[in-house]
């Protein structure tokens, strides 16, 4: 079994453009990745193609070396293009790998140590003009059978407000005790600061929703140092989760080895795939720090984030989008994870357990290539 050819696509979304990949081997199996990283699409499938290029004709199962190759002597540092596009072919990588030994690739990691994966929802919340209006949504998405929600207390990041007044943070607060007083305790609830508040903004927050019993306290401030990390969490009782803009092992491990946060967040796309993001997890592991996959992408990801999530004993819970994640999806997707009341099934399917129909995805893309490897 040798690689043979590269498809790459990409759908554009409001909000961010799905990059989507297809690596083909010469007895025909095929692999999909994904490297949507809003809308930076352009410079993610020249990766894609130029770490294409580097393993075409090669054995796709020898994952680990093709990793480090694409690292070392393709990508080289630790940027976000250049991390995305290396996820997009190594999550390719392991679901050809799967299918060819006909296992789910959670088995070729170890074994899932539970069949489903928790969930909590992001965007219920979008368009929300006021705390009674986000109140509505969150019981809106509570019918929907949510169980675990989360949102932005200071704004979304389209609306960049890094200088907070005294004013925000104790409307924040409010507005925290609000949705918490009206769901009552058994909602599980986290708030995503966005880096929005400077060190003492951050304390004040954090302390204020102390008593609110949120899972965590997403990215309260812009990262400095662990030690600035550190001193937070022993301000509050909050707890803090950090982690979903690092890139590699090399940039979790201070902030791991000094037990800064309560929680990682790795990104199965910004950290180059399955492969690097076990990693971290089993190192957050050794200093008993949970894992919650940041999964804010589209249906590959998910699959693949789902994948991790299985095999992570630190697991906590992961990100999602509901099942219409891009509206487009159930043209294009045959199968793969849906989320059923609040988790999803880990799937027994050989590979990650997602089937993309590719002619129907094709029509709805801006961009499509092709790339044979060359005989």
């Amino acid at each position: 079994m040798k690689i043979s050819e590269l498809r790459t696509y990409v759908h554009p979304n409001a909000n961010k453009h799905y990059v989507m990949i297809a690596i083909e081997t010469d007895d025909g199996t095929v692999g999909f990745g994904e490297a949507t990283l809003d809308h930076r699409w352009p410079s993610v499938i020249a990766g894609v193609k130029e770490g294409f290029r580097a393993i075409a004709g090669q054995d796709p199962t020898t994952i680990e070396k093709h990793w480090a190759t694409l690292k070392e002597q393709v990508f080289w540092g630790d940027g976000a293009s250049s991390r995305a596009a290396l996820a997009a072919i190594d999550q390719a990588l392991w679901d050809i790998t799967g299918k060819a030994y006909g296992l789910p690739v959670h088995k070729l990691l170890g074994g899932a140590v539970r069949d489903k994966v928790r969930v909590y929802l992001n965007q219920w919340w979008a368009g929300y003009k006021n705390t009674d209006d986000l109140i509505q949504k969150a019981k809106a998405a509570i019918e929907r059978g949510g169980r675990t929600l989360k949102w932005y207390p200071f704004g979304t990041p389209d609306n960049f407000q890094y200088r907070i007044s005294a004013h925000d943070v104790r409307r924040a607060i409010a507005e925290v005790k609000a949705v918490r007083l009206a769901l009552g305790p058994d909602t599980g609830l986290m708030v995503d600061i966005w880096r929005r508040l400077d060190w003492a903004s951050a304390a004040e927050f954090c302390s204020g929703v102390a008593d609110c019993n949120l899972l965590f306290v997403e990215e309260p401030t812009e990262y400095q140092s662990a030690d600035a990390f550190a001193r937070l969490g022993t301000a509050t009782r909050a707890r803090i989760a950090f982690g979903e803009r690092l890139h590699s092992r090399k940039q979790f491990a201070e902030i791991i080895e000094k037990q800064a946060v309560g929680l990682v967040q790795p990104s199965i796309i910004r950290v180059g795939g399955l492969t690097e993001a076990v990693k971290i997890g089993h190192a957050a592991e050794v200093y008993s720090i949970g894992v919650v996959p940041h999964n804010p992408h589209g249906p590959v990801a998910i699959a693949a984030t789902v994948t991790l999530s299985a095999v992570l004993t630190n697991f906590v819970i992961q990100e999602s989008y509901e099942n219409d994640n891009p509206p487009t999806r159930k043209q294009f997707v045959k199968s793969g994870p849906e989320i059923e009341d609040d988790f999803y099934r880990v799937s027994d399917q050989p590979g990650l357990g997602i089937r993309i129909d590719e002619d129907a995805l094709r029509p709805l893309c801006c961009d499509f290539t092709r790339t044979a490897a060359k005989s």
